[in-house]
């Protein structure tokens, strides 16, 4: 039977499947995608993957008793620790897979014309994740988690007005079971706005795709099916070699203890996927300006599509590539500086940001106005 014939007797039945179906059966997409181009089907499968998994651990968790309950479920559940477990570790490939895609976007500069929306929906897919990561990890009522808790909290109803009201509405104050449980709600909903973001983000890059003359590419099916399954089957590997050969890869034993009201960790503690935030909204420990920077950062990226001055997407210049890599370079020296117990850490932070917001407002107006010409 053939693709035409299908198509015909799905739309004759059930209209919308049948316009989806001859989608993924006509060849008009191009045969030459990389597999780096699956990077936003490995997040939408790692966000399912994490909702479902979540779903399960919040029918034990218990807000105000946090530590225990998450004790409880390592213990006592039937394999909860192996739920708990493939939690954590798809957290940390979400996170993963989500910077690559980015790094890889800026490399592209696919934010230029005509993928300023899909830009756009990018840098929210990354706002959405980090504020759900957070949320996750404080919600283990571990030591690190609770006095991240207590500084975001302190720093968001220390600021007057709107923001402050904003602030009190969403912590309802500083820690304690009942912000938990608040926070449990706000988690469990962001989840599901992840996913949201996700699809849309997927459905805006295949309609700005380059279009293709319907019997002269390929078909979604069996052509990048089969791509997108090796690509899955990679990152399946990856999954379960950290899942249970390094579970606790980048977190902090200073979290495997209680929260202590009267004890303040020494040293970091945050996740290796929130350390780049942390290490910024660190320059201005324990007021409304680590709020208002976290929000410029976000800013910034959004702005990016306006601030590069070279025209349409494209392959980047050797001098913008060189940046973007030192960029990089930046981002992770934020995340060492958040971990660090080192008494110059709070000024490498500084140092950090600092290049951070030259990056995107100085250099990056700069180098490709001049590799432009």
């Amino acid at each position: 039977m053939t693709t035409h014939v299908k198509d015909s007797w799905m739309s004759t039945r059930l209209p919308c499947l049948g316009g989806i179906c001859a989608t993924y059966f006509q060849k008009n997409r191009a045969a030459n995608a990389p597999y780096f181009a699956a990077l936003p089907f490995l997040i939408a499968m790692a966000a399912a993957f994490l909702t479902l998994s979540g779903a399960v651990l919040a029918v034990y968790y218990n807000p105000w008793h946090a530590f225990d309950s998450v004790q409880f479920i390592d213990r006592n559940v039937n394999n909860g620790w192996l739920i708990r477990t493939y939690h954590a570790t798809g957290t940390t490939m979400i996170f993963g897979v989500t910077y690559l895609y980015l790094f890889r976007s800026l490399l592209r500069r696919a934010y230029r014309a005509p993928g300023e929306f899909v830009w756009m929906l990018s840098v929210k897919l990354l706002a959405v994740l980090m504020l759900t990561g957070w949320l996750g990890y404080v919600l283990t009522g571990g030591a690190a988690g609770y006095w991240s808790l207590f500084n975001a909290a302190n720093a968001a109803l220390s600021m007057g007005g709107l923001p402050g009201a904003v602030g009190l509405w969403f912590f309802g104050g500083p820690a304690g079971g009942d912000t938990l449980a608040r926070l449990e709600v706000f988690h469990a909903l962001l989840a599901v706005a992840l996913l949201l973001v996700v699809w849309l983000l997927h459905a805006s890059r295949r309609a700005i795709a380059a279009p293709v003359a319907s019997g002269k590419g390929v078909a979604f099916y069996p052509y990048y099916l089969a791509q997108y399954f090796a690509a899955l089957a990679v990152f399946a590997l990856v999954f379960v070699v950290l899942a249970f050969y390094a579970p606790h890869l980048g977190t902090s034993h200073m979290n495997q203890l209680p929260a202590e009201s009267l004890a303040v960790p020494l040293g970091g503690g945050v996740p290796w996927y929130l350390a780049p935030a942390a290490g910024m909204l660190g320059v201005f420990p324990g007021s409304g300006l680590s709020i208002v920077a976290a929000i410029a950062a976000i800013v910034v990226l959004y702005a990016l599509p306006w601030l590069d001055r070279s025209g349409r997407a494209g392959r980047c210049g050797k001098l913008y590539g060189f940046f973007t890599w030192v960029l990089a370079l930046d981002v992770i020296g934020l995340g060492y500086a958040a971990n660090s117990s080192s008494g110059a850490a709070p000024t490498l932070a500084g140092v950090f940001t600092a290049w951070y917001f030259f990056h995107f407002l100085v250099l990056t107006p700069v180098v490709t106005a001049m590799e432009a010409e």
